[in-house]
């Protein structure tokens, strides 16, 4: 209508309807493409493809390339859902990092090797993409954050004193990369319960956690 004025046409979108109903559109399906994806991934892993994915969340395959460019993204966006619970589980123990940093923050890296092992396919799709993107998902920041904290939260209490503190949470993101947790796995034949008992260990080593440097023992407090 050559009557609306351009404050009006600003609200519209390319297809003439309100820009809040096509990013509801928009939204809903995002929701829909990774609550499907992840039921799909769950059961086939790195067998499924994107177009698997359109079809069964009943949008187009334009619709869903518009909302995640390649499958690595499309399988962050289900980490990250999967993260979401993971944290709301690691909270609750959180609240005991003044008292005993040292022993939340084992169980804390236990967990989250856990996680790696029982969501590889995931973690392995995620990193087909681009590492930076990866690095700056908000899953990735959550846990180095809560890594940080716990160690510094060790150190205040005269519990650890690492090397070099602002590196070691980087380092320990490092070891929980999910192509060496594959090698652990299908290489090494190594179990979740032996490689997460391991990553205590170079992590404790590495923090100094009870006085020790990095090849000698261990305190387990």
């Amino acid at each position: 209508d050559s009557g609306r004025t351009v404050k009006e046409l600003g609200h519209l979108g390319f297809d003439g309807r309100p820009i809040r109903s096509v990013r509801r559109d928009a939204s809903a399906n995002r929701r829909k493409a990774v609550d499907v994806a992840r039921a799909l991934f769950a059961e086939r892993g790195q067998l499924v493809t994107m177009e698997e994915v359109a079809a069964a969340a009943g949008i187009g395959k334009g619709t869903l390339y518009r909302g995640f460019p390649g499958r690595a993204q499309l399988a962050q966006a289900v980490l990250d859902d999967l993260s979401r619970e993971l944290q709301a589980e690691l909270l609750a123990g959180m609240g005991l990092a003044e008292a005993c940093p040292v022993g939340v923050l084992r169980a804390f890296l236990r967990r989250a090797y856990a996680f790696r092992v029982q969501h590889l396919d995931l973690f392995l799709m995620a990193h087909d993409g681009d590492r930076a993107e990866i690095r700056n998902s908000p899953a990735y920041l959550w846990e180095r954050q809560a890594v940080a904290g716990l160690l510094r939260h060790a150190a205040n209490r005269g519990l650890s004193d690492p090397a070099d503190p602002d590196l070691l949470p980087d380092a320990v993101m490092a070891l929980l990369d999910p192509d060496l947790i594959r090698h652990h796995r299908d290489v090494l034949a190594v179990s979740a319960d032996r490689g997460a008992d391991a990553l205590v260990d170079m992590v404790f080593g590495a923090a100094r956690i009870g006085g020790m440097g990095p090849t000698g023992g261990i305190s387990r407090n």
